[in-house]
């Protein structure tokens, strides 16, 4: 055999989702029920905010805590988003302003690859997805104080 036969199913491309949702260490990794929302500067992505929780593990600076979390596409873990690379457990961090991180979306793949931000506790990021680049990205909320 020399591969003429047609791929299985489960190698199947995935269609792209048409709702995203977080799921991470602050909710147990349970699907959160709101979806992602629409980036409200108008761009073609999607986002959702994430508050640092004071019972979130210690992270790589002094007095700073890290949330990980990963994306999933119409509330499904088969469409589980989580950072392009190798296939084995990394977790990439993402800062405000920092470049982006791709990201994959490959059937059964992805376990314990992560993105995290990291601050102290209370700090507030907002992630954003942008579902045609697949690029995620961090930033810090516009405050008027």
């Amino acid at each position: 055999d020399r591969g003429d036969r047609a791929a299985p199913a489960s190698a199947a491309p995935l269609a792209k989702p048409t709702r995203h949702n977080i799921v991470g260490a602050a909710t147990k990794w349970e699907i959160s029920k709101a979806a992602m929302a629409t980036d409200p500067a108008g761009r073609a992505m999607v986002h959702h905010r994430i508050t640092v929780r004071s019972d979130a593990p210690k992270g790589g600076a002094p007095d700073t805590k890290k949330e990980d979390f990963q994306i999933v596409g119409d509330g499904s873990w088969d469409k589980r988003i989580y950072p392009a690379g190798p296939d084995r457990e990394e977790t990439v961090q993402l800062k405000p302003g920092g470049p982006g991180s791709r990201a994959a979306m490959d059937r059964g793949k992805g376990h314990g690859r992560n993105w995290a931000v990291e601050g102290k506790t209370g700090a507030v990021f907002d992630i954003f997805l942008d579902p045609e680049t697949m690029m995620v990205t961090c930033e810090t909320p516009f405050s008027e104080s």
